[in-house]
């Protein structure tokens, strides 16, 4: 038995989400539930945990089936990782939140999401992270049968899976691709029954053969693991007919193993296979009963093209039999799968559609970032700045805007003495040190030079002389080394005016009244820093 993870108030939150994913791998989701619930009530819960105890949260609602708790948790993951920045957590959080989607029937909104995580993913750098979530985007586009997207997710899955964190993921995603082969084979021989021995499915069936066969490989360290059941259990019914008989009484084993794990296609998968072998190799009698219980069985399962092949194979055989109305009933399957195949190449569109959207929407979004950022130090520019004055100044204010206006002391000697590219570095660290000291809502802008500025919305003169105050200090704290790591560091002072709306100041004097109150700090203060 896998050995639990340490209690959750004995690690940090994100190990504490690792305990929760555990537990639902472990069949015990109720459990996993409270630990996430006691987790997220910490009183010292910081932001960057959130995400991660978020998404497990998502992961273990999907696992009891309340896909509307699913699109909270997923909503509440993506919220966290909007505000880090984090695209990693912002694409599985996309990801969980498609996954209900789909259950849920609102394809539509599923396809958005996905096409959005697709781009999320694209700017992320954290392996773990990028794993999951191309993991999550191949279960998603699966469950839509738009196998031509989803194989490649799961492949990128795989390619970028680390033993060390996980080790059992690699034969997990060996699996994940073996199984979408093997469906993908499947709905093309329900589909078009001229190709069941055809290039296209053989070559799609011996492709998920290859897969079961390295997972077998890559499973061998886990000997005994319940999951190898289920990979051995794909690479047998996957074998090519060549097999059959070699084939047949290791299917019959499974088959009649009352103690068999439930394995990835069910028992209904392997009935068929074991059919199908017997079909081959001439015990047609045989085959028709074992193709009957498997078709029978199938009318439980959970998955409807489990029950679809079953049925499917059973027809087939009945006609080749000469079974009384097997003709009638292959021709009305036959139509049901034709229409759902074309069900799923409008799906299909819809996603490439999805996909075309959200790239132009990211590219103007980018353009637009780009219109108002400054392109060295990646803070607002001067068009920003008069674009929020404009809105401000045309809205009723609910409070007073105010606005810092922040001149660094000794840069010109930096650049002097040092070059270009070394004020350079100090202009992006004092840029950061001033967005990390200003609140998320407030605006930080390059206004010139080693000019800056920061508008604060409904804030009043007391608490901007305050805020003032923290970003005098936070620049002060900025070094930059000279001439690479670990050489001798240089920094700059700064002057910092601010000032407040009110009766006596519009928004539109803003600029040049807080411009006169920073001068008045360097006129006056006989040394040092100060604001005013």
């Amino acid at each position: 038995m896998t050995p639990n993870p340490p209690p959750p108030e004995d690690v940090p939150p994100h190990e504490t989400a690792r305990h929760a994913l555990t537990l639902v791998h472990l069949g015990r989701a109720e459990e996993a539930l409270d630990v996430v619930t006691d987790a997220l009530a910490r009183p010292d819960l910081r932001l960057v945990d959130k995400p991660s105890l978020r998404y497990a949260a998502a992961v273990v609602h999907h696992t009891l089936g309340d896909p509307d708790k699913q699109i909270l948790a997923a909503d509440a993951c993506l919220a966290a990782a909007r505000r880090l920045e984090d695209t990693g957590w912002m694409a599985n959080a996309r990801g969980m939140r498609a996954l209900a989607e789909i259950r849920t029937d609102r394809v539509d909104a599923a396809l958005a999401d996905l096409a959005r995580a697709e781009y999320d993913l694209d700017r992320t750098t954290n392996k773990l992270l990028v794993s999951w979530a191309h993991n999550a985007l191949g279960y998603c586009y699966l469950q839509l049968r738009l196998y031509e997207i989803a194989v490649p997710h799961i492949e990128q899955a795989t390619a970028v899976d680390d033993p060390q964190m996980s080790p059992m993921a690699p034969v997990i995603h060996l699996l994940n691709l073996a199984w979408a082969h093997q469906r993908w084979a499947d709905e093309i021989e329900r589909a078009d029954p001229e190709e069941a021995d055809g290039k296209d499915v053989r070559r799609i069936r011996d492709i998920s053969n290859r897969y079961a066969t390295r997972a077998l490989e890559a499973g061998r360290p886990f000997e005994g693991h319940p999951m190898l059941a289920e990979v051995r259990a794909v690479e047998l019914v996957t074998r090519p007919p060549k097999l059959a008989e070699t084939s047949v009484e290791e299917l019959r084993d499974v088959w009649e193993d009352p103690g068999h794990v439930d394995h990835i296609g069910s028992r209904p998968t392997v009935g068929g296979a074991l059919a199908r072998a017997l079909w081959r190799t001439g015990r047609r009698d045989e085959a028709l009963e074992v193709a009957r219980e498997a078709a029978r069985l199938s009318e439980e399962a959970s998955d409807w093209q489990v029950t679809a092949n079953a049925q499917w194979l059973l027809t087939e055989m009945a006609v080749e039999a000469g079974i009384a109305g097997a003709t009638a009933g292959r021709a009305y399957g036959l139509t049901l799968s034709r229409a759902l195949w074309r069900q799923r190449l409008a799906t299909l569109h819809g996603a490439m559609a999805a996909r075309e959207v959200a790239t132009m929407q990211h590219r103007v979004e980018a353009a637009q970032v780009a219109a108002t950022s400054d392109p060295l130090t990646g803070v607002a520019n001067r068009r920003a700045l008069e674009s929020m004055l404009a809105a401000i100044g045309s809205s009723a204010q609910d409070g007073p805007t105010s606005m810092l206006l922040i001149d660094l002391d000794g840069f010109k000697q930096v650049n002097d003495e040092h070059g270009h590219h070394v004020g350079d570095e100090v202009l992006r660290a004092v840029a950061r040190a001033i967005a990390d000291t200003a609140r998320h809502e407030d605006l930080v802008v390059r206004f010139g030079g080693d000019e800056f500025v920061v508008v604060a919305a409904d804030t009043d003169a007391t608490s901007a002389s305050i805020l003032a105050d923290r970003v005098r200090i936070a620049v002060s704290h900025v070094q930059v080394p000279v001439d690479g790591e670990g050489s001798p560091t240089v920094g700059v002072t700064a002057s910092v005016g601010t000032r407040t709306t009110g009766p006596d100041l519009a928004v539109e004097e803003l600029v040049a009244a807080a411009d006169r109150a920073m001068y008045a700090v360097k006129q006056h203060r006989a040394a040092g820093d100060g604001v005013t």
